[in-house]
């Protein structure tokens, strides 16, 4: 299995903007074959715009698949507009 945590922070006013956009992420995403899991985060007691998406999928085939999706890539490319800096993404295997 692969896991994947990725983490942002929303410039200060695009906050809804964001969440429209990374829910319906989840949502398609969790609709692939090869997803377990999709959600997106952020810590409960949480005063900064930090947000982060954990997400598994079966195999590496499965992310791979994932992010050639057009809605995958243009989402992101939306998230990157709103978002201070990089996202940090961190790709994990199950051992």
């Amino acid at each position: 299995m692969i896991a994947v945590f990725a983490e942002c922070t929303v410039q200060s006013g695009q906050e809804e903007n964001f969440k429209n956009l990374a829910h319906a992420l989840a949502d398609k995403s969790r609709q692939e074959e090869k997803n377990v899991s999709y959600d997106i985060l952020r810590e409960t007691k949480a005063e900064s715009n930090e947000y982060f998406f954990l997400e598994k999928w079966q195999d590496q085939d499965g992310l791979d698949e994932h992010m050639k999706k057009d809605y995958f890539t243009e989402t992101i490319e939306a998230v990157n507009k709103i978002i201070r800096g990089e996202l940090e993404i961190h790709v994990f295997e199950t051992v």
